[in-house]
């Protein structure tokens, strides 16, 4: 399980550290291969697994498989986010080279601010990281709403 939120830089390879307890669960022996998944607001990290597992969840429903292969609506999803994912090596010092995001799209990284300060979070079974200043803003209003996310009387 990824948890918790940790301040990083990028460095002038465009790479980004991952916290040591992320590496531990995201690599195993010579496994050091995952997934990049650029979203709206930061990047999300998976292991291959992990991914395939993430894209055929967003077609579970009541516990059954909806995917279906002649929906051009299903198929355009399934095959967009599989297009979009980046695949990337952990190297020897733990870093992930988020500069291949702008390979596979140009202008990717500069989008989403992870040029500088970054945040890496974990979120359960994946990790995502994101522009310090979004997450920061985000973590004001997620403060704010709490209470009424914890109770729903």
């Amino acid at each position: 399980m990824l948890a918790g939120s940790y301040p990083m830089s990028v460095d002038s390879k465009a790479r980004v550290t991952l916290p040591a307890v992320f590496r531990k669960q995201l690599v195993e022996g010579d496994r050091k291969t995952i997934y990049l998944l650029p979203l709206k607001e930061c990047v999300n990290g998976f292991t291959p697994a992990g991914l395939e597992k993430f894209i055929d969840g967003l077609f579970i429903e009541n516990g059954e498989n909806r995917f279906d292969p002649r929906s051009r609506k299903d198929v355009q999803l399934k095959t967009r986010l599989w297009a979009s994912a980046v695949e990337v090596d952990i190297d020897s010092a733990g870093r992930v080279a988020l500069g291949k995001l702008d390979g596979a799209k140009p202008g990717t990284r500069e989008r989403l601010g992870l040029t500088a300060d970054v945040t890496v979070v974990g979120a359960g079974d994946h990790f995502e990281v994101w522009n310090t200043d979004e997450w920061n803003a985000t973590q004001e209003s997620f403060e704010d709403e709490l209470d009424a996310l914890l109770y729903h009387d």
